[in-house]
């Protein structure tokens, strides 16, 4: 890792030394990013419906996951010149989502089908009927007192906007793993979206610490609002869940795959761009995450087309697994440790084809402060904002800086069956390749 002292050094100096044999001007040089991808960029637009249509649902380890890191080393080697490709094996979870049915059964008799759908990683109820009565949770506060023995535990915390994912995620990913001991049947959560809809959204559900949770699925927010308000009118109303979803007993194994263009100065510093090639079972995976995949692969065909010759070594990483258990990143970043790298940050793109909006950085007061002082007055114009992250990611690779767009409507469309091609706009995709073009030629 390069010291803080070298780091400003190297950000003080790179405006200058990016234009220095150039007889164009910085604000020239991002004029002509931005006209390419608006004007005469034809790829990127072609190559994700390509990946949506051809290569949608995937999973880790699946067929189509591994036909799309084909397809991707083909669009590196061959029709941009990327000399520098390979691939790392990795080990990735091994989930089959199964068939998954949820039904509202009223004391009246009434039955009602709730759409659902698996959650990643839960073993389901082994295609067996679970029935019981309902307990609604909002709040995590209210697993303290809460009494759910034998009753199936229902998390109905609703994002607020499109800002809430964070702090309402944790009914998905461990909500089962904190009702298993407190006797719990099964767990139903709503999906963790700011959407009304009848699509459920899914995601990954982690057991505890060697603790099997118990079965859990999620369904829409229209159906999670639909069973809070029977019972608040039946409180005699039962839940059942069947689930067949299973995790296999061996691991299934995934590509990441690797490229970069050597850096003309500095071949040894690092930039690295990283995005996620999986997606869930029941969409195109557009916006999570081919979206950022395709991106990643236009700013090096930018670069060629551009005649921009990068001083330092530009990398991206196309890994496995993020949904999951990040094992892709986290192989990447073993190698990269064996061989004594190290980068003058990752960038990780993966928000979504939306309005690009600016950058996070994670970086201490000192140097964050140096870089809005440099990069503002380029980032500004294009109505990108730079902003510090201070919360806590444990992220494999340092310094961590994250692209960010804006995400009004993207958990409308994220780990549901909409997220397809269709519900990109083209313009603003587009948009968001140019920023991260500019915000990598401005660190270069």
């Amino acid at each position: 890792m390069y010291s803080k002292i070298q780091r400003i050094i190297l950000l003080t100096l790179v405006l200058l030394l990016s234009v220095s044999c150039k007889k164009v001007t910085i604000e020239q040089q991002i004029d002509k990013i931005y006209n390419y991808f608006q004007n005469e960029n034809t790829t990127a637009v072609a190559t994700l419906e390509r990946v949506c249509k051809d290569y949608p649902a995937r999973m880790s380890g699946s067929e189509n996951n591994d036909e799309v890191i084909d397809y991707f080393t083909y669009v590196l080697a061959e029709e941009i010149g990327i000399k520098n490709i390979w691939h790392q094996e990795v080990e990735v979870p091994n989930w089959d989502p199964g068939v998954t049915k949820v039904t509202m059964n009223l004391s009246d008799g009434t039955v009602i089908e709730l759409p659902s759908i698996a959650l990643g990683l839960n073993n389901g109820t082994s295609g067996e009927d679970v029935t019981a009565q309902v307990v609604e949770v909002g709040t995590r506060e209210e697993l303290e007192t809460l009494r759910c023995k034998d009753k199936i535990v229902f998390f109905n915390g609703a994002m607020e906007d499109g800002n809430s994912y964070s702090k309402h995620a944790w009914q998905r990913s461990r909500g089962a793993s904190l009702v298993t001991e407190k006797g719990a049947k099964a767990v139903l959560v709503r999906s963790i979206s700011n959407h009304p809809g009848d699509t459920p959204h899914t995601g990954a559900c982690h057991d505890g610490d060697s603790i099997a949770a118990v079965p859990a699925v999620a369904i829409s927010t229209n159906a999670a609002d639909k069973l809070s308000e029977a019972l608040k009118k039946d409180k005699k109303l039962t839940v059942t869940i069947n689930s067949t979803a299973h995790n296999r007993p061996e691991p299934a194994i995934g590509r990441n795959i690797v490229a970069e263009i050597p850096g003309k100065v500095n071949p040894d510093h690092i930039i690295l761009l990283s995005a996620h090639v999986d997606s869930w079972f029941n969409s195109q995976g557009a916006q999570d995450n081919a979206s950022s995949c395709v991106a990643a692969i236009e700013v090096l065909r930018a670069y060629k087309k551009l005649r921009m010759q990068p001083r330092n070594t530009l990398r991206i990483v196309l890994y496995q697994d993020e949904e999951m258990n990040l094992s892709g990143l986290k192989e990447f970043a073993r190698i990269s440790k064996e061989k004594h790298e190290s980068y003058i940050f990752d960038l990780e793109i993966d928000s979504g084809a939306g309005k690009p909006v600016g950058f996070s950085v994670s970086e201490d007061p000192g140097y964050f402060g140096k870089m809005e002082e440099v990069l503002t007055p380029y980032l500004e114009p294009r109505g990108l904002t730079l902003t510090r992250y201070t919360g806590e990611r444990n992220w494999p690779l340092k310094p961590y800086y994250t692209f960010r767009t804006d995400n009004s409507d993207y958990f409308k469309y994220h780990h549901g069956s909409l997220d397809n091609f269709e519900n990109v706009n083209q313009e603003t995709f587009k948009e968001g390749i140019a920023a991260i073009t500019t915000f990598v030629f401005l660190m270069d």
